[in-house]
């Protein structure tokens, strides 16, 4: 009778926990791929592919709203950052929350794709958070490479 009580308190304890997933994810995991495409082109194929493997745009920004731009002073660099909405995956006790960072950017000659993972898992008391996922983040980068080769 104990075990079966405990449980259920486990149980209704997962079901309150508020998770807090932030929308920019900071640079610890970071994928990185150049594409020898423009900007639009390479633009027009991370949104097809992202949408092919079901990550919708919520939003755009200017990447030096958070965060200094890599790039060499002078340099004209084009760039954009692309959010993800959270998705939610259902786990056996509680729910996975995921999404994505897309950043663009077009030094003249190339244009670097670099894709930011972030996976928030909430358990009990403590938020288990991964920046980690090369199969997801693989597949959506080869995709963008072979939507850019048909052009």
């Amino acid at each position: 009778m104990r075990k079966i009580i405990c449980l259920i308190l486990v149980f209704l304890c997962a079901g309150c926990v508020s998770v807090k997933v932030s929308r920019y994810i900071k640079e610890e995991s970071p994928y990185k791929k150049n594409f020898y495409a423009s900007f639009e082109e390479t633009l027009l194929a991370v949104n097809k592919a992202l949408e092919e493997f079901g990550w919708k745009v919520t939003e755009t920004a200017d990447p030096q709203t958070y965060e200094r731009d890599q790039g060499l002073p002078g340099e004209s660099v084009r760039q954009v950052l692309l959010f993800t909405e959270v998705r939610q995956t259902p786990l056996i006790v509680s729910s996975r929350y995921m999404n994505l960072n897309v950043f663009l950017r077009w030094d003249g000659q190339k244009t670097g794709v670099e894709i930011r993972y972030q996976a928030v898992t909430p358990v009990l008391v403590k938020d288990m958070r991964s920046q980690k996922n090369d199969a997801v983040v693989n597949k959506i980068l080869d995709r963008i490479g072979e939507l850019l080769k048909k052009k």
